[in-house]
């Protein structure tokens, strides 16, 4: 039975009168048929035409031009996009990521918030399809969202279920000019090989499939709301900038722990890491291990870091040692906005930070410089190494050769922040100040 995609469309209120959109417009029928019907509903909509040109059929040049025209006779903008591609890449991939920063661009220029593409029920089986055969994240097998927030653009897809049949008899009945991309038949790409193959049989076997993938999504879509919350509750509780309380975080059932786990990845990454289920079961075991310092390697530069109490992710930063010989009074910098003051003087000044050196006669040189084996500090109780020191403290692994330290040809004077060694009496001071 048809349906009136017209009506459809204006009963789902998903578009303002007068809005301004962008169409994600490819010349196939589904987007050919969605144009159509935003020119036809009763909500004056300004249309902004996005055509991308992928430069794989030799049709594609003159299909770039027809919709050109096409733009030009509705009176409407046309803007439009040739993919460049590595030969090297993954082209779906980086094609799709060329695609949307184009739509992007558009939108930005015409002060639209919502960018419009065409996909429909047949996709969204297709890709849930694909996701339960390839694995994806929890949320991942609901397969498309039919909106989503991007910063202050939203994606919309208004025919997310509707039936590719529908979209053709629509065509059909309002004649339709639409381009056939003939590589749809080819069995080369993943996706027309589930389309053109698996997603038949699986028809046979119930014909209902699409309204049993769309319960499935519900069922999917529906839990995730339950985990979301959850996770929410806790990162409130136990998370502070990025980095979580590990005690509290081994408590969780594992479903949440991984939730938790893709939030801080999401966070710390912008959303640029996508990380297999493979790879969170070895992030959970770390966690549960005797092993107070231990690290993953996240890929792209990023690391998962467990450090006594908490986790947290990491950007892998160059490491640079610092290895300054200080022969007079004077400020040293570390860097832009760190620095060490030796003084013949206290400062008055609020340094909470600071060390006051006594001596008999030779103060310098002093060495400003990283942690290195064997060195040790005087103390109280005697000698005692700065390896153990760093771990009775709870420094990190991670941060314990990154610390900076100040120390004679002997022994370790001062570790910022950390420990102080103990002084002599005497007449004659030096001041060091960190900021």
């Amino acid at each position: 039975m048809n349906i009136d995609l017209r009506k459809y469309i204006e009963n789902k209120k998903i578009f303002n009168k007068n809005e301004t959109i962008v169409l994600a417009l490819s010349g196939g029928v589904d987007s050919m048929v969605l144009f159509d019907i935003l020119m036809n509903i009763n909500l004056n909509l300004k249309v902004i035409l996005a055509h991308v040109n992928h430069n794989k059929r030799e049709e594609s040049k003159m299909e770039y031009e027809m919709l050109k025209k096409l733009a030009h006779t509705n009176n409407i903008p046309f803007e439009g996009y040739e993919v460049e591609i590595n030969d090297n890449s993954n082209f779906h991939d980086d094609s799709r990521n060329q695609r949307y920063a184009f739509f992007k661009v558009v939108a930005q220029k015409y002060k639209a918030s919502k960018i419009v593409v065409a996909h429909h029920l047949d996709d969204q089986v297709e890709t849930i399809i694909m996701r339960l055969i390839r694995g994806t994240s929890f949320i991942g097998y609901a397969g498309i969202p039919s909106v989503r927030r991007d910063r202050n653009i939203s994606i919309v897809r208004p025919l997310m279920k509707v039936s590719k049949k529908d979209i053709r008899d629509y065509a059909r009945d309002h004649e339709i000019m639409y381009y056939e991309d003939l590589s749809n038949n080819e069995d080369f790409y993943t996706r027309n090989r589930y389309r053109n193959k698996i997603i038949p049989l699986l028809r046979i076997e119930n014909p209902n499939l699409n309204e049993r993938i769309l319960q499935f999504r519900d069922y999917i879509e529906s839990a995730d709301v339950v985990l979301n919350r959850i996770k929410n509750e806790f990162i409130e509780k136990n998370c502070i900038y990025n980095t979580v309380n590990l005690d509290e975080f081994n408590k969780l059932e594992r479903i949440i722990k991984i939730k938790v786990l893709t939030h801080i990845i999401n966070t710390a990454t912008n959303n640029t890491l996508e990380i297999k289920y493979e790879q969170y079961n070895s992030i959970l075991k770390l966690c549960l291990s005797n092993n107070p310092n231990q690290s993953y390697s996240l890929g792209d530069n990023y690391t998962f870091r467990k450090e006594y109490d908490y986790i947290y992710i990491e950007k892998d930063m160059p490491f640079v040692k610092i290895n300054l010989e200080i022969n007079e009074c004077g400020e040293y910098f570390i860097s832009d906005n760190h620095s060490f003051i030796f003084s013949n003087n206290k400062i008055e000044h609020k340094y909470t930070n600071y060390f006051e050196l006594c001596y008999n006669s030779v103060v310098f040189p002093l060495y400003l410089r990283n942690r290195k084996n064997g060195d040790k500090i005087k103390l109280k109780i005697g000698t005692k190494k700065i390896k153990d020191i760093l771990i009775d403290q709870k420094v990190p692994q991670s941060k314990r050769d990154k610390l900076l330290l100040v120390s004679n040809k002997e022994f370790v004077l001062w570790i910022p922040g950390t420990k102080k060694s103990i002084q002599s009496e005497s007449y004659n001071k030096n001041y060091i100040f960190m900021r």
